[in-house]
């Protein structure tokens, strides 16, 4: 979580509201929420605007005592948690109003104390009899004003709030939002690939929790990059698995995040087990990406596991020969452990970002159709038809409308022609091309 601005968490033991406080706040549905502990692990962090102040909300994990030797996946959580509240401007601290006083809750409003963090602290679910009448007792936590709140309704969100951002400074109107002009980029894959492992070699700490067991990750983690002087936002995602292997609800939620992701990114990493070679779930995630039209890289990860050359280069060729019609994708064997591989990886996905925007002027791309499209029949058993112009239009796909006699008759080969001749001359590794047809 670099500095970025103010920056405001929330934090509290797991269960407390949270996920739904940071939704409520963050005006959209940006971070999973469910009714049972643990579902946040990672730290989500938004832009976020109120009242013309600009701020970051973090959303973390929720606190759990205990030592490291217990459960290194907790002691992962509480590692975030710790590293947020550290790098914060102001915490929220949120308290489950029905409950009462907990001693994990004393335990993290000394922490807090400790590190003489501002906090405000927010009685959540006060919108049911118990939580209204245990509020009182919060006043042993010892901070300067308890605020009420129903993060689910709403309720009081607006009141803490406006204490809140009253001590963020003034905000140069000008001053551009740290995602803006940034290339998104998914990193997808099946469980226990290196994806989370990979984003934090690239920002060089622990950002996301990446563990050895399946499924740590839940949701889907911004993180902004910068090398080689270029800034890209990566997407961190939860492993993706065959429907018929997500074993619970909140898995299930958690692989629809995945997929969403896919329609808001320019760009996916879709990355594999180099070792393994290309599995049937990796092509299937291969077409999840060809059928929200993304710019796509194959990082062909734990390379390092290849024996020799010879061994990586029957595997890069195994890997090559299954992509099908994502056969334009670059593969880029990785080490995401050590970072080996990532020059190259970040060279070819500035190549399909490139060529995920590139536009062909009209008479360049017209010259290229006089030879080898408009002059070529297209095969039809009831009408004679042929391509009789092409003009581009649109990018982010590269778009292409093709004019013909007789659209309903183009068949699929023809289609597969058109953006094989397109890539031959202009290019667009990496990215997928969509024709359109039209009838003149």
């Amino acid at each position: 979580m670099p500095k970025t601005g103010f920056t405001i968490s929330l934090v509290g033991r797991p269960n407390v509201g949270k996920s739904t406080l940071f939704n409520r706040i963050a005006g959209r549905r940006r971070a999973i929420t469910f009714g049972e502990p643990g579902v946040t692990r990672d730290l989500v962090s938004v832009p976020v605007e109120v009242d013309g102040k600009r701020f970051h909300l973090v959303d973390t994990g929720g606190y759990m005592p205990g030592k490291q030797e217990d459960d290194d996946l907790l002691a992962k959580v509480r590692g975030q948690v710790l590293r947020a509240i550290y790098e914060s401007d102001v915490v929220i601290f949120l308290v489950d109003a029905r409950d009462g006083v907990l001693p994990l809750d004393k335990e993290i409003a000394g922490m807090l104390r400790e590190r003489e963090k501002r906090f405000f602290l927010a009685a959540n679910k006060v919108d049911v009899r118990a939580g209204r009448e245990s509020i009182d007792q919060f006043h042993e936590l010892a901070a300067d004003r308890i605020f009420p709140v129903s993060a689910e309704h709403g309720t009081g969100v607006g009141e803490l709030l406006d204490e809140v951002t009253a001590l963020i400074p003034e905000t140069p109107e000008a001053e551009p939002r740290p995602e803006e002009g940034v290339a998104r980029i998914a990193i997808v894959g099946r469980p226990n690939v290196g994806k989370s492992t990979l984003v934090n070699t690239l920002v060089g700490y622990e950002r996301v929790i990446a563990s050895e067991v399946p499924g740590t990750t839940r949701d889907a983690i911004d993180v902004l990059v910068k090398f080689g002087g270029k800034r890209y936002l990566f997407i961190d995602t939860a492993g993706i698995r065959a429907k018929r292997k997500t074993e619970n609800v909140l898995e299930k939620f958690s692989v629809i995040k995945s997929l969403d992701s896919l329609s808001h990114c320019d760009l996916a990493v879709v990355m594999i087990d180099g070792s393994e070679g290309l599995t049937h779930q990796d092509q299937q995630i291969l077409r999840y990406v060809l059928n929200e039209e993304r710019a796509v890289v194959v990082a062909a990860n734990k390379a390092d596991l290849w024996k020799g050359e010879e061994d990586k280069r029957k595997g890069m060729h195994a890997i090559q020969e299954g992509l099908g019609y994502a056969a334009f994708a670059s593969i880029v064997p990785t080490v995401a452990t050590s970072g080996k591989g990532l020059p190259l990886l970040f060279k070819k996905i500035e190549e399909a970002f490139e060529g995920f925007r590139l536009r062909v002027p009209t008479a360049i791309l017209n010259k290229m159709a006089q030879t080898f499209i408009y002059t070529v029949p297209i095969p039809s058993k009831h009408v004679r038809n042929r391509a009789l112009y092409m003009t581009q239009i649109g990018v982010m796909p590269p778009s292409f409308a093709v004019f013909v006699k007789d659209r309903k008759s183009v068949p699929e080969s023809f289609t597969r022609y058109v953006q094989n001749k397109i890539r031959a001359h202009f290019g667009f590794n990496g990215s997928p091309i969509r024709i359109v047809y039209r009838e003149k």
